[in-house]
């Protein structure tokens, strides 16, 4: 499955959020520097989706808060994973 999704690193706490229109915000603690952020990021939605890091790639958005992660998971598995952290 494609997530487009808005990373927000450098956060008080580290949250994954589905908003009321269907967008997607990821909160994490690890600040934006030399790419640890995005290793984090990996890292918390494999803890989310209960999957390996290696079944989680950024395809786009490496250097920029919006992103386009590929997560290799049952699609009807993930939505339902997503649709649990609707606010």
């Amino acid at each position: 499955m494609i997530l487009h999704l808005t990373a927000k690193p450098g956060s008080r706490k580290d949250e994954f959020v589905l908003e009321q229109e269907g967008s997607i915000k990821v909160k994490i603690k690890e600040p934006p520097i030399e790419g640890r952020a995005n290793k984090y990021l990996v890292n918390y939605l494999s803890e989310i989706f209960e999957i390996p890091k290696s079944k989680i790639e950024i395809l786009k958005g490496e250097n920029n808060p919006h992103k386009k992660v590929s997560i290799e998971i049952d699609e009807e598995v993930g939505r339902k994973i997503i649709e649990s952290y609707r606010v």
